[in-house]
């Protein structure tokens, strides 16, 4: 009776585990997994460069290796200053990281609005562009408008 028993459990375990092995491969998606939430912290003077701030989280459910965003700065006047890449690098899962990036001959005050035009690059394991596309939340803590 008792090797029956073992039998048994070894039979399920065995089946548990053809079920479940697939999904552990499955991409992330964000909507089961979390988000990736990027933050316009603050912007500041550096010499003739605006520094502009960045508070970066990953609650994706998976490091990401990195991750670049497409920015564009427009100017007081409504028109876009500058069109750039901001390489945020890798990303622990469960993790915030603060990131800094200078833009050169560039006041501040004249920063009127940062987009984010879109993710470059996403890599991780079980993501890509898409998922960190559809996980992004934007949230701002400056005057400046922010928006995706």
């Amino acid at each position: 009776m008792m090797a029956r028993r073992i039998a048994f459990r070894a039979r399920l375990t065995a089946a548990m585990a053809a079920v479940i092995a697939p999904l552990m491969t499955m991409p992330v998606s964000a909507g089961d997994a979390g988000a990736l939430s990027i933050e316009l912290n603050r912007l500041e003077q550096a010499g003739s460069a605006c520094r502009v701030t960045f508070v970066a989280g990953n609650t994706l459910g998976a490091d990401l290796e990195g991750m670049s965003l497409e920015i564009v700065i427009f100017d007081d006047k409504g028109l876009v200053r500058r069109m750039t890449l901001f390489d945020f690098g890798a990303l622990p899962a469960g993790r915030q990281r603060v990131r800094q990036f200078e833009l050169s001959d560039t006041r501040c005050e004249t920063v009127t609005r940062v987009l984010v035009n879109g993710v470059a690059d996403c890599t991780g394991a079980n993501l890509d562009k898409g998922t960190c596309s559809e996980a992004l939340r934007l949230t701002n803590k400056t005057e400046t408008e922010f928006a995706g």
